[in-house]
Parts: C-alpha cells; structure tokens; sequence
C-alpha cells in the first residue's frame, strides 16, 4: 500500500471510529431501556424480594431510587436520539453513567450482565476517541473469552449447555436420548470452545469478519434454542442475545487500520484501561470478581445456596415466598425453598449469583424463624483455582449461617 492509500485510510478510519462508536452507544442505550421495561418490578421497588444493597449501608430512599430509574431512562433515551450539542452529549453520558452505578450500589441485584456492559460502554466513551472504540472491542471479546472458560472442565453436559444442546438436537428432530450421551458431551465442549474461538477472532483485526459471522451464527442459534419455539427463556435473555447481533457488526466491522494516539502518556492511559477490562473479568475465576461482572454467563460455576426447612414450618415462611417450595422428598419432611423462582416472579429477573447476596436473601427469609427451629443451608462453590471442581458443605444452625 503507498502513503497516499495509508493517509487515505487512515483518514476514512479517522471518520469511521467515532461514528460506530456513536451508534454503539445509541444501541446500547436503547437496550438498557428495552432490558429495564423487560425487568421492570427489579427497578420499580414494589416488590417483596429482598433489596440488598450492594455495599452495606448505602441506600436511597425509595422515592430517590424511583426517580434516578427514571432519570436513567432518560438520559438513556437523549444518547439514542443523539443530541447535536457535543457538550451536552457529554454531560448526558456522565449523567447516565453516574445514575447507572447509583442504582446497582442501592441494589446489588441490578448488577445484571447487561447493565455492566452498558456501563463498561458509557465508561469506554471517556478515552480518547482514538481508543474508545478499540477498547470497547476488547470489552465484548472478552465477554465471549470469559463466559466459555467458565464453563470449561471434564463434564460439560449439564446446565444450560446441556439444555441448548438438547433443545437444538430436538429441534433437528434428532433423538433426544442421543444428546444424553457421549454425543451430548462432545457438542456441549464444541459449543464452549466455539464460544472462546468467536472471543480470539474478535480480539485481532484480521480475524474480525470471521468473529462477526461466527457471533452471528452463535447468537442466532441461541435465539433458537432459548426462544419461543424452543426453551421459552425469559425475554431478557432473548434481548440481551439481540442487542449482540446489533452491537458486533458495529463495532467490528470497519477498516483494519489503527490509529496512533497523538499525545504522550495517552498509550499508557489505554494500557491501563485494556488491562482492566480484561483481568477483571478473568479474576472471577478465582473468586475476586463478582460472577456476572466476570461474564459467567451460562455457568454453573456460580455459587448456589439452597434453602431446606421443615414441611411444618412452611407458615413461618414470608407469604410471598410460600408458594414456590417443593414437596419433601421421601422419608424425608424438609421442603425446599426455590429462591431463584422467587426472584424471578417477584422481580422479573434472576437473583445475583453472589454467596453473600444469597446468603442475606436466606438470612431474611429466616427472620420470622426462632433461633431453635432446624433448616439446612445447602452450599456448592467452586474451588478457588480449579473452578470447575467444586465443594459442598452444609449450614444447620443460624450461629454458622452468621459466621458465613
């Protein structure tokens, strides 16, 4: 290529980063509005389900937090109409960025996947204009890195995997029994390493087209399994799948062309910025962050506490919780409490994956309870440096549950 094709295209690139970095801002923000809508109970406040705050004495009043969802919403809406004023667009940003983190810190829950990647977007916006779309690059490749390793050890075939598995072999119209053996565990692998391959591709530009169409092809086939022809997910997972097929193209599909920062130090700036968006997420392996923030999604590497009491004792329960219990098992009068079934029916999403979130959810639940009354706290955590081995103990009396 001469000079004058390089000048040339490094100046088409010049234009190009910060109009797609533009627009993926406009999509992520039209999702976090979609995604609230679809969650709304979580963010609305009337709801039973615990509001734990996600630093110990940080909380808003409820009228506050009302207010800030709404300015969020706000904010969110003026990024997708794009304001002309370049200054009030920045300030617009701050502002929704600003709101963004006050809301998850009044309620952990709200740190869903999607509300930190449309942080981490709006945090993105702050670098130089020769980085920010580089960086938030580096953000969604190592959403598919970091959710793949989470899910990578000996057995692969259970949890979600194996459900997608199984619900596109039946798709297919190929016996369900076939994906219950060998069969099922070699696709479950190949859809772990499909995922890493799709993180890799996108992390060199030379690789990026083949990454685009295979994220396509990765996120279509999720919609298929998860949609309503198929598992019937809640429309939360189905639209943080589409935001993926708006947002990948946008941000990768361009000229492979980098562009220099112009001033001292600001390399270094960007170093330091690449180093945490990467690292962060990866320390959730080992139990630094926290698992969604680490995009562990589809994991069963998470922590999961399960609650048991006495069938008796099913009055003492909060009354919103009392419908979502099981029948004791035989020779047995301990029932279980099906928290995560709570959640989503109070809240309209899953509970945080979090051993202290869970574990303050039970201790409320157990508010009612007095001290002699027996329940089991089940509890399953991964191993600290080889996460896909995990360890299970259990908790029979409230002294252990507050030493927890």
């Amino acid at each position: 290529m001469s000079k004058l094709d390089q000048t040339t295209a490094k100046s088409c690139d010049a234009i190009d980063r910060p109009r797609r970095q533009v627009l993926a801002l406009r999509i992520l923000a039209a999702f976090e509005i979609a995604l609230i809508a679809a969650t709304w109970p979580l963010w609305r406040g009337n709801h039973s389900f615990p509001v734990i705050p996600f630093i110990t004495g940080i909380t808003l009043p409820p009228i506050v937090d009302y207010c800030l969802v709404w300015l969020l919403l706000a904010a969110c809406a003026l990024i997708v109409g794009r304001l002309k004023e370049a200054r009030v667009e920045t300030v617009v940003r701050a502002v929704a960025l600003t709101v963004a983190i006050l809301l998850f810190m009044h309620n952990q829950q709200r740190l869903q996947a999607w509300h930190w990647l449309f942080i981490l977007g709006l945090a993105t916006s702050f670098v130089r204009p020769e980085n920010s779309l580089k960086l938030m690059q580096s953000v969604l490749a190592s959403v598919y890195v970091c959710a793949a390793l989470s899910r990578f050890g000996p057995t692969a075939h259970h949890g979600m995997s194996a459900a997608i598995v199984g619900q596109l072999l039946s798709i297919l119209r190929i016996n369900p029994e076939v994906a219950a053996g060998q069969i099922g565990e070699v696709l479950c692998h190949a859809l772990n390493v499909g995922e890493l391959a799709i993180g890799i591709l996108l992390i060199f530009p030379g690789t990026h087209r083949y990454g685009i169409l295979s994220a396509m092809l990765l996120h279509g086939t999720l919609l298929l399994a998860l949609g309503p022809l198929g598992l019937r997910h809640h429309w939360g997972v189905l639209i943080w799948n589409i935001c993926f097929l708006c947002l990948i193209p946008v941000v990768f599909a361009g000229p492979r062309t980098g562009l220099k920062s112009m001033e001292p130090g600001s390399d270094t700036t960007y170093r330091f910025a690449l180093m945490l968006v990467w690292f962060f997420p990866l320390s959730g392996l080992i139990g630094i962050a926290d698992n969604w923030p680490a995009w562990q999604l589809y994991s069963t590497r998470p922590e999961s506490w399960t609650l048991q009491i006495h069938e008796q004792d099913l009055p003492k329960l909060p009354k919103s919780v009392r419908p979502h219990v099981t029948s004791p098992l035989p020779f047995d009068d301990f029932i279980f409490v099906k928290l995560d079934r709570w959640s989503l029916v109070e809240t309209g999403s899953p509970m945080y994956p979090q051993s202290r979130f869970q574990r303050e959810v039970i201790r409320q639940v157990l508010t009612g309870f007095p001290d002699t009354n027996e329940f089991r706290i089940i509890i399953s955590e991964p191993e600290r440096w080889r996460w896909w081995r995990r360890l299970n103990r259990t908790l029979t009396t409230r002294g252990e549950l507050l030493a927890e």
